[in-house]
């Protein structure tokens, strides 16, 4: 018994100490559809440490004293909880095998399966967690282990987008919990889901259970607000409510999710700048990044998606992901938005400043100079247009913010609150009044304040015009400023324009990589099949020889109308029949059967024959036209390989090279790849 009432209760009472100081530290994402079950992040868990330390130690206790305890399977089930909540999946996965695996209690083994999933789950072993899942799916399992089960089984689902499958799981889960916060939890997501899913009744059946299950206020005030926006629609009646919550005092510290809501409700019917406005004002008045990052994702979305402004949008996703916690969801797929965009910006400026210094590097030295001038003078307009916009914008959002409150006072609008204020006044004193000690009747002291002789005294007669030559002085030095900066960005500007043959070549080069990068991001980041095919186009028409002319025909080949028969596709086969992108299109369009394979070996043999005699030039011929003619086969790969030996032995190091990275990008899976790879590395090495 001293297992059961010492160590082993111990243990419990930290375990459930920890894991309520975990989620007691975490602020739910209302922003987003929450994740069914939190990730679990080591920079969060490290708030329990000690507790979770000390059920380590009490667990490990158990096992080494009581080594027949009958509670020996619940102790070692919780040190894997332990080891798993401290982040260390590997030793809990182990704790968890242990149990399945040598313990006689059946109820004890399928709850170590149960949580071996959640554990492959946490570390993205998803291949694993399914393994366990369909051992864990035909067990006899109690009320509370179902539970626990398909919530795990519903976040794998989530895990990997199956919005469909997450939502039925949970409703499993549901039907087996007990009226919690949990369930309201529950209840909330799985509305998520099916709002998500265009299944708006069963959202609402979903989200009026929440408030049945003893929700916290926020599950609670959330669900009312999805149901709001359900049951009002997107017009006059859901401004109105949104107008009243905002009045309400008791959602003082609501607001910044009000906002966010109305915008939501605005960006539906197309708004797109007034729900900007109310995104904005939600981040002003959020108190934790994870609010702020969710009205940051949802700018970035109008911009990239509705607006196509990708320059906005690369900003507001750099700023949603350094408030956004690494472990969400949909941190990776953010991060990787974001890069593109920061490429696509990139790029486009690079194009547009080339193009920019080009048409400058033809205009005459005098004309020049004033141009750039010109062009120095209106960027500077515009930045402080965009400040002042800017500021024009946060002060709206700040009246926006007070507004609702007016019965409450704000102890910062009294006049010595506001340091500002005060400090100008105690200037303006001592500048009418002089330093004066705080005093009865200091106004009569020895002197008439105004007379002539109280001025001399203190040295303010003449004061005004000294100050009036002061501010002149300052004018014309910021004056002075401002011009010798304009001709430091003059001179820099004209120091990039391409004014020799080399310089001009150069600039060239910079735009033929743009044009080369923007069309790859337009096609395989954005799927903007029309402005990749401009970019791509335009490429091709500016820079006929070009070195991307492959690729680039390649991606216009496989994007026309008809794959099979277009100009892109005949000019990549034509021009270029050995290349990978040349073989790449043929492969999809020619039939291998036995004759072909065939055919291939003799010519095969024909072809090493005549590089064993050493008639390389009629070899290399061979070869070629046999890379071309059985592209698809079992041989393809010895055909580039005989092909990257007959150049070897000639002159054409170029084409050597090509050849042997042409092998490496083809051929991934060819046992032939290690020798390729020492070739290149041996020409590297000898360049």
């Amino acid at each position: 018994m001293n297992a059961k009432f010492n160590a082993s209760i111990d243990a419990d009472d930290y375990y459930e100490w920890a894991i309520h100081k975990i989620d007691s530290s975490r602020i739910e994402d209302f922003t987003a559809t929450l994740p069914i079950l939190y990730r679990i992040d080591s920079n969060e868990t490290v708030v329990s440490k000690p507790e979770l330390d000390e059920v380590i130690r009490l667990t490990s206790l158990v096992a080494e004293r009581h080594s027949n305890s009958k509670y020996l399977d619940g102790s070692y089930l919780l040190l894997g909880k332990a080891r798993l909540f401290k982040g260390d999946f590997i030793n809990a996965s182990e704790v968890f095998k242990y149990v399945n695996s040598n313990h006689k209690s059946e109820e004890y083994q399928n709850k170590a399966l149960i949580w071996l999933m959640r554990t492959y789950l946490e570390s993205n072993d998803l291949n694993k967690a399914d393994e366990v899942s369909k051992a864990v799916v035909n067990l006899d399992l109690s009320k509370k282990d179902k539970a626990d089960f398909f919530e795990i089984k519903a976040a794998y689902h989530q895990q990997k987008g199956e919005l469909a499958l997450a939502a039925v799981f949970l409703e499993e889960a549901l039907k087996t919990m007990k009226k919690s916060t949990r369930k309201a939890r529950a209840h909330f997501i799985v509305g998520q889901l099916y709002a998500d899913l265009q299944r708006g009744s069963l959202a609402r059946t979903n989200w009026k259970a929440v408030v049945k299950n003893k929700p916290t206020y926020d599950l609670e005030f959330n669900a009312g607000i999805e149901l709001l926006m359900l049951g009002s629609g997107l017009g006059d009646n859901a401004n109105a409510n949104f107008q009243k919550m905002l009045e309400d005092r008791k959602n003082v510290d609501l607001k910044d999710k009000i906002y966010f809501k109305m915008a939501e409700a605005k960006a539906q019917q197309g708004k797109y700048t007034s729900a900007i406005k109310d995104y904005s004002t939600s981040i002003q008045l959020a108190t934790n990044k994870t609010q702020k990052a969710g009205a940051y994702l949802q700018i970035a979305e109008i911009y990239y998606s509705k607006l196509q402004q990708y320059e906005m949008a690369s900003k507001y996703y750099d700023s949603t992901l350094f408030n956004m916690n690494e472990r969400s969801l949909n941190f990776k797929e953010i991060s990787e938005k974001a890069n593109s965009l920061a490429d696509f910006v990139k790029y486009r400026n690079v194009l547009h400043m080339e193009d920019s210094l080009q048409n400058l590097a033809a205009m005459n030295p005098l004309a020049l100079e004033s141009k750039v001038e010109k062009m120095l003078k209106a960027e500077e307009a515009e930045k402080l247009k965009q400040i002042k916009e800017a500021e024009e914008l946060a002060k709206e959002q700040e009246n926006k913010s007070t507004s609702g409150n007016s019965g409450s006072s704000n102890p910062n609008s009294w006049f010595f609150y506001d340091q500002v204020s005060l400090t100008r006044s105690r200037t303006a004193f001592i500048r009418n009044w002089g330093q004066r000690p705080l005093e009865d009747d200091w106004r009569r002291r020895d002197k008439e304040i105004g007379s002539i002789s109280f001025k001399i005294e203190k040295g303010i007669v003449g004061q005004d015009d000294v100050e009036v030559d002061e501010e002149a002085a300052a004018k014309e030095k910021e004056q002075a400023r401002k011009m010798a900066e304009l001709e430091t960005q003059k001179q820099a500007m004209l120091s990039k324009i391409p004014d020799t043959p080399q310089k001009l070549a150069q600039s060239k080069r910079r735009q033929e990589e743009a044009y080369y990068q923007l069309g790859k991001i337009y096609r395989l980041q954005f799927n903007e099949i029309d402005n990749a095919q401009k970019t791509f186009t335009t490429l091709l028409q500016k820079f006929p020889n070009t070195d991307y002319e492959q690729e680039v025909l390649y991606f216009l080949a496989l994007m026309a109308d008809n794959k099979n028969s277009n100009p892109y596709r005949s000019a990549l086969i034509s021009k270029f029949p050995l290349s990978t992108y040349a073989r790449q299109l043929k492969r999809g369009s020619v039939e291998i059967n036995a004759d072909t394979e065939s055919n291939a070996e003799r010519d095969y043999a024909v072809l090493y024959a005549e590089f064993k005699n050493g008639n390389v030039a009629a070899a290399l011929e061979k070869a070629e036209k046999g890379l071309y003619d059985y592209t698809g086969t079992s041989l393809e790969d010895k055909f580039a390989m005989l092909r990257i030996m007959l150049l070897a032995k000639t002159d054409k190091t170029t084409n050597y090279r090509i050849a042997l990275m042409d092998f490496m990008r083809s051929y991934p899976s060819s046992n032939l790849l290690p020798q390729v790879s020492g070739m290149l590395s041996t020409l590297s090495k000898n360049k």
